[in-house]
């Protein structure tokens, strides 16, 4: 099975881990953070995004969305407290079920991220950037190419400061989160209305539903369970805090979007409401935050892969990292043909994929969680609600017209 540690041990001893220097656990919590969304994607891209239809009560469908997620953290939490290791998820379905189970799932996940690498480059460039910089256009086919290499590169060759630099990224991403929030709090007047229920029950439920799976690639930090010192514990309390700091991000940020509802429907509704609050440095600093917190989950997905391969076949960690790093370059190169359309295209199967493999990991948690023989009433519902959302968002992406 590779280099390394079984799949599902953690690897708690030595100075280095399979693929290198251990990450100092600072370097993880901000990976973690950096992960969820992250939280300036949140407040600037995708929570306003998901909310035109209902953003007189954004605070209310945030809140909700946020303690739902909570379901599936539990039986993240859960799983990371027992197994912290480079195959991630996919340890923790072959502990619970079995290799195949995890087959199944791995298989599901490596289509997901893989699909979403170069589609979330196209997107930054020709959707994100031009907004801010309407003179990008000459110089993005380059960066389409240049910004995958530097990435491959940089893991390849110097792991420990890129992820730091990325980290650093995610903590910067929560301050100008706040600011942003702050100034959308007082320039709207308060928050109270935005906690009313001023939309049908069963519209504000959906719309719950999707604000929830926006936290969905939180789980990335687990793929580099083998490279910490004591695994378990710093995996187990990261991921529950990153999750709560991109949720509350999320929240501070959606409370007075009600104010703010003409300018929600546009590509990255916080370059419009930074602009009408703070001008256009604010602006700015948004939108390239926006695309900074696109780039580093690109990089941290393309991360895990390298990591989730050789926990799934006889792969060493740097033929994986050189293998996915090829590969990433040459989607690239193939997004070029139809940069404009590549991450709509692309982004439904993705999902899918990527909503599947969560379904496989939830379902299979109760089976994981049975203690001498025994099922637990409470692992179940964890589990029921979990796989519900799932399902929500699969359903959403298969049926015509259920978005």
């Amino acid at each position: 099975m590779g280099e390394g540690p079984p799949a599902g041990a953690p690897d708690e001893g030595g100075t280095n881990g399979p693929f290198g220097k251990r990450l100092p656990g600072p370097v993880f919590y901000g990976l973690a953070i950096a992960s969820v969304g992250g939280p300036l994607g949140l407040v600037a891209v995708f929570v306003p995004g998901t909310l035109p239809g209902a953003s007189s009560s954004s605070g209310l469908i945030v809140l909700v969305g946020g303690l739902l997620f909570a379901f599936p953290v539990v039986a993240w939490y859960r799983y990371a407290r027992k197994i912290a290791s480079h195959g991630g998820l996919y340890s923790f379905v072959e502990a619970a079920a079995g290799v195949w189970p995890a087959r199944l799932h791995g298989a599901l996940w490596v289509v997901s991220y893989f699909l979403y690498l170069p589609s979330t480059m196209a997107y930054v460039l020709w959707d994100v950037l031009p907004v801010a910089f309407p003179d990008i256009g000459p110089y993005r086919a380059v960066l389409e190419v240049a910004v995958p290499i530097a990435m491959v590169v940089g893991l390849v060759r110097w792991k420990t400061g890129l992820l730091a630099v990325t980290a650093a990224i995610g903590a910067a991403q929560v301050v100008l989160a706040g600011v942003l929030s702050g100034l959308e709090i007082a320039g709207g007047g308060g928050v109270e209305k935005g906690f009313g229920l001023h939309v049908p029950a069963a519209t504000g439920a959906q719309y719950a539903a999707s604000i929830s799976l926006l936290f969905i690639c939180g789980s990335l930090p687990l793929y580099f369970g083998s490279e910490l010192r004591n695994a378990t514990a710093i995996t187990s309390r990261a991921l529950p805090l990153s999750i709560g700091i991109g949720a509350a991000c999320a929240l501070a940020g959606a409370v007075a979007l009600g104010h703010f509802h003409a300018l929600l429907g546009t590509t990255v509704p916080g370059w419009g409401i930074a602009k009408s609050l703070g001008g256009r440095p604010l602006g700015v600093a948004v939108v390239v935050g926006a695309a900074l917190s696109a780039l580093t989950l690109v990089l941290l997905e393309y991360a895990a892969l390298t990591r989730l391969l050789p926990a799934m076949l006889p792969m060493a960690p740097r033929t994986a990292e050189l293998g996915v790093g090829g590969a990433f370059v040459a989607s690239a190169l193939l997004a070029l043909l139809g940069p404009n359309a590549a991450y709509w295209q692309l982004l439904k199967p993705s999902l899918v994929a990527l909503y599947a493999s969560e379904m496989v990991v939830l379902a299979v948690y109760p089976r994981f969680e049975r203690a001498g023989g025994r099922w637990r009433l409470q692992d179940f519902v964890v589990a029921a609600v979990s796989c519900a959302l799932m399902a929500y968002g699969l359903y959403n992406l298969l049926v015509p017209g259920a978005g």
